[in-house]
């Protein structure tokens, strides 16, 4: 995504339009932050986040990275965080890829953690930093040769970044169940993320995805089968000549576009 390892992430520009999920991750958790922190939405920790009592509120295991649980400045630190990382994977992404990660570790990681609620914590479970934590820690694969100025200060490979946001969601996860032992159900949607990044995607795909017809050819390889098609040649040599040479225009042009492009062969 960068190509100087060097540089840092820049704060991408938010949209309704371009980045829509990240939005409203940011969004609602300052707004519900706003409304419990004054006392009149207090009825959300129960409707939102997991609790003992989500079995009977199902709609809990997808609303609890909406919920402001954290403290002003935790909360700050996380948007901006939710802004940079979650802004710069859903412009290359897309809007609906990003959405669906999201929902997928939203899901396993409710799917973990609600049994160690219902069996006997009396914990509340939700907010941003684990729900923004398997984002991270793909953000951080995929963009592994980068350098991130921690507290934008100290320098920290990205690859420490996302053993760093492991370790924050396990000790986050700990604390809301009340044990120690249970913070590994929180990694979840990290470890979930972690697969995908690394070769997850290309294995789910190669076995359930539908194969693309009439895909376009990226490969300089076979750019000559591309081009010429299955046209017979003319018999006027003259005329060959001149399509040959048309030809050889075309793949030089193909060719330089194709070095351009960043793609390589193997992609």
């Amino acid at each position: 995504m960068y190509q100087n390892s060097q540089q840092s992430p820049q704060m991408p520009k938010l949209s309704s339009r371009d980045t829509p999920v990240t939005l409203v991750l940011i969004m609602a958790n300052v707004l519900t932050f706003l409304l419990i922190h004054f006392g009149q939405g207090r009825w959300l920790v129960p409707g939102m986040a997991l609790t003992p009592e989500s079995l009977r509120h199902p709609w809990t295991v997808l609303t609890w990275p909406l919920i402001g649980l954290y403290r002003p400045f935790g909360l700050l630190c996380l948007s901006l965080w939710t802004w940079t990382i979650g802004g710069s994977m859903e412009r290359s992404w897309g809007t609906e890829r990003l959405l669906k990660f999201v929902l997928a570790t939203t899901v396993l990681t409710s799917v973990t953690v609600l049994p160690m609620l219902v069996w006997g914590s009396a914990g509340i479970f939700g907010g941003l930093g684990i729900a923004i934590a398997p984002l991270t820690v793909a953000w951080c694969w995929l963009n592994r040769q980068q350098t991130i100025l921690f507290s934008f200060i100290f320098p920290v490979p990205a690859l420490a970044i996302a053993a760093i946001t492991a370790g924050m969601a396990y000790f986050e996860t700990s604390q809301s169940l009340g044990n120690p032992w249970t913070g590994f159900v929180g990694l979840s949607g990290c470890a979930a993320a972690w697969w995908w990044v690394r070769g997850g995607r290309e294995w789910s795909e190669a076995r359930f995805g539908k194969k693309k017809k009439d895909a376009p050819n990226l490969r300089f390889a076979d750019l000559d089968k591309d081009i010429r098609g299955s046209k017979q040649p003319r018999s006027n040599p003259l005329q060959k000549a001149r399509d040959e040479r048309k030809r050889k225009e075309r793949d030089d042009k193909i060719a330089e576009m194709f070095r351009n492009s960043g793609f390589k062969d193997d992609d």
